[in-house]
């Protein structure tokens, strides 16, 4: 499992690490919580995949939010505070 957050994130890290890890051709065991994604090859048409999914779910995620913050843990802390982490998990799955 991905490092660096704490149980009460739930299964949003996780999600979003397997999401992550399959733009990034990898496994989500190799991305750790505080990796720059865009450092590791995430491009903007990967957040911009990403933001549809979670708006097509009715999460109000914004791509510059994304981009200003790209590490597991500060996308997850985000999400957090836009939406209910099962909410999040399920549009991510």
């Amino acid at each position: 499992m991905t490092a660096g957050l704490p149980a009460e994130d739930g299964p949003v890290l996780p999600a979003l690490a397997h999401l992550v890890a399959g733009y990034l051709n990898t496994a989500p065991e190799a991305l750790p919580a505080d990796a720059n994604l865009v450092h590791l090859g995430l491009g903007s048409l990967e957040v911009m995949r990403l933001v549809g999914r979670l708006r097509k779910a009715k999460i109000p995620a914004e791509v510059r939010d994304l981009a200003a913050q790209p590490t597991l843990a500060q996308w997850t802390r985000y999400l957090l505070g836009l939406s209910p982490a099962e909410d999040i998990a399920a549009s991510l799955s």
